[in-house]
């Protein structure tokens, strides 16, 4: 019989506006209705949640993915024959260390990711989170206004990512996203972007580097980032729509197995300014 999680957890903030450790929670249970929507919240206020050695197996890593949304079966990245949403990240696939927001290739990105590390390294291989919110908050007026007024576009399907399709254009597929988003549930205005983008729409390139630049020093103060460091069976949970995110390329070959899923929903960045 499955057992019942039943709430209060506690949160501990590990930044003053991203990041929280929860505890006193076991995901190894079936959360009830209040549990997760719990979660929910403090997901969305502290944007990036860590769950610390609950080593979840598949059925329970995959149970618990569902508490912030539809799964997402990912159209390239690998699969566990288990199932078709958890996505193995391991050493020999390299980290993922550009910041990067997850599934701007698709008219509606992630709106969360999760990932449980089954084999940490024993030095290195941390993860770090930046807050878009806050980052955006702490620019001046004019550039945020600025920034209101631009797009980034990115290549339209995950199998182009490649540094040849990236720099020849051509007939590829595109999608394009605002540089700026309120986000669809809390309102809160934030910075979107992800290096992956292949252009910033209707600048010259030398306009488009200073703005990568602007976005890629200014996100990226110690001020907006939360870096965790790992132990075997840790979950952390994120916002797509608050943070982007950077893995740490410091491990060499030392093994470092992941399980990945994406959660998605039917919204599209920028939407609710288009209405407006």
């Amino acid at each position: 019989m499955a057992r019942t999680a039943i709430a209060p957890f506690t949160v501990e903030p590990l930044n003053p506006t991203i990041g929280g450790v929860v505890s006193g929670i076991d995901l190894r249970k079936n959360l009830d209705a209040g549990a997760k929507a719990a979660l929910r919240s403090a997901l969305l206020e502290r944007k990036v949640l860590f769950f610390k050695e609950q080593d979840l197996n598949i059925e329970e890593f995959e149970r618990f993915s569902q508490t912030f949304g539809e799964l997402f079966i990912h159209p390239t990245m690998p699969q566990l024959p288990e199932s078709p949403y958890i996505n193995p990240v391991a050493t020999e696939h390299g980290p993922a260390k550009d910041w990067h927001i997850g599934g701007p290739w698709k008219p509606n990105p992630f709106v969360a990711e999760l990932l449980q590390l089954k084999i940490a390294p024993t030095a290195g291989g941390d993860t770090m989170w930046a807050d878009m919110q806050a980052a955006y908050r702490a620019l001046s007026a004019p550039v945020q206004r600025l920034l209101e007024e631009l797009t980034a576009v990115y290549l339209g399907d995950p199998s182009q990512y490649s540094p040849t399709t990236r720099a020849n254009g051509g007939d590829r597929l595109e999608v394009e996203h605002p540089l700026v988003i309120d986000h669809p549930e809390s309102g809160e205005r934030g910075l979107f972007y992800s290096t992956s983008a292949v252009r910033i729409g209707g600048l010259s390139e030398h306009e488009q580097d200073l703005i990568r630049r602007l976005l890629l020093e200014h996100a990226t103060q110690p001020r907006f980032v939360v870096r965790y460091r790992w132990q075997p069976g840790d979950i952390a949970v994120w916002d797509n729509r608050a943070v982007w995110h950077s893995a740490v390329d410091d491990y060499g070959d030392t093994p470092r197995l992941g399980w990945h899923a994406a959660v998605v929903a039917d919204w599209q960045p920028g939407a609710q300014k288009r209405a407006a």
